[in-house]
């Protein structure tokens, strides 16, 4: 992937949040040096990744930009590093006022959503991009909900790059407080992530 706009703007917009977090659960460390490594090692996986396509094209290319954001802080201090500290940042990130204002006023069922499924289905079926997600999506706005069968995942594939597959489970989570800010409840039994063989979205309207 190009490092470019895309990929200076995700530490812009996620580093306050997650330097508050590590700062205050690691007040020992070396917050200057840890900011170092950690911008250096994403950037350099950015750039050693195989880019999807661009963010008109594809619904998940910033979703690789925050994936390498997330397994390059993991990288930046393995020595100090748990599961328990990852965890808390990727939760600090996902209850963050930055990612709250990010879907605000989006909804999950609107025509436009469910447009962007369909085409983002459609172009994965033609596998262009061999980092990129292919699922299947079906939808009834009746109920209303919706349905997204991943067969491959990004994150999954980044995640193999770096030798790091103990982490996609841990990174999985986000999808539920996205799809929650946007008026759904993720339903969800599999994931690539733990394994299995697909990931099985299957969203609903949230209850009031």
């Amino acid at each position: 992937m190009k490092y470019g706009l895309i990929g200076s703007l995700v530490p812009m917009l996620f580093d306050r949040t997650a330097y508050g977090y590590t700062q205050r659960v690691l007040p020992e460390l070396d917050m200057k040096a840890f900011k170092r490594a950690h911008h250096q090692e994403y950037r350099e996986m950015v750039e050693r990744t195989p880019g999807v396509g661009s963010m008109k094209d594809n619904m998940f290319a910033m979703v690789m930009y925050m994936a390498c954001y997330g397994f390059s802080y993991y990288k930046a201090s393995p020595d100090v590093m748990t599961l328990e500290i990852f965890d808390g940042m990727i939760d600090a990130l996902c209850t963050s006022d930055i990612m709250k204002r990010a879907y605000k006023n989006k909804d999950c069922f609107d025509q436009k959503e469910i447009d962007k499924y369909l085409r983002g289905a459609a172009r994965s079926q033609k596998r262009e991009y061999p980092m990129d997600w292919v699922f299947d999506f079906s939808y009834d706005l009746s109920v209303p909900e919706y349905f997204v069968t991943h067969r491959e995942c990004g994150i999954c594939k980044i995640a193999q790059q770096e030798n790091m597959t103990f982490l996609t489970p841990h990174m999985c989570v986000m999808d539920y407080p996205t799809i929650e800010y946007k008026g759904g409840r993720l339903i969800r039994t599999k994931t690539l992530g733990q394994g299995d063989d697909c990931c099985d979205f299957h969203v609903v309207r949230k209850a009031d």
